[in-house]
């Protein structure tokens, strides 16, 4: 994002804090729009894996994602879209190593209703492989030979504490 855009969204952002009546921007947690994934042909040893970028809709799930790694979150995955059926949203992604996928589009149901995104690669070797990603518009995911990077363009919620406007949840 280049400097206009993110001064002219911390104006606007600052605008609102000041104004408790503003509706130009509603309160939002998830601004997540995009994801590209780089896959190094080492990526979880040469093997074929699945991602995915969860979208909590309630408090509850969100507090239940929040403190789950990779390997929680993937043995309980199914209860968890039984459990939250109308509070859980998941974009799953079929990745191969050495083949990257980019402009994957992340369509929310609800920008205004949802608590939090969160991405978790399914690793065979140990490690967290998971992130919080519901702050950032676009995210590029790395997945390297035993770890993953997670790059983001900004966090609009970061912006937001950072210009005095507290906290968005």
């Amino acid at each position: 994002m280049n400097k206009a855009v993110a001064a002219t969204w911390a104006t606007m952002l600052v605008v609102c804090g000041v104004m408790p009546a503003c509706d130009i921007i509603p309160e939002t947690l998830v601004w997540l729009n995009k994801a590209d994934f780089e896959v190094d042909p080492k990526a979880n040893g040469g093997k074929p894996f699945v991602c995915h970028i969860v979208i909590a809709y309630s408090k509850d799930l969100y507090d239940r994602l929040q403190s789950m790694d990779a390997k929680g979150y993937f043995s309980s995955a199914t209860s968890l879209e039984k459990t939250y059926k109308d509070s859980i949203e998941i974009f799953k992604f079929d990745l191969i190593p050495g083949k990257n996928k980019t402009d994957q589009s992340i369509d929310l149901k609800s920008r205004t209703k949802a608590k939090g995104a969160f991405l978790y690669a399914k690793y065979l070797t140990p490690g967290k492989f998971a992130e919080n990603v519901g702050g950032a518009r676009n995210i590029t995911v790395r997945l390297l030979q035993s770890n993953m990077e997670v790059h983001h363009d900004m966090d609009i919620n970061a912006v937001w504490k950072k210009i005095g406007g507290g906290s968005m949840k």
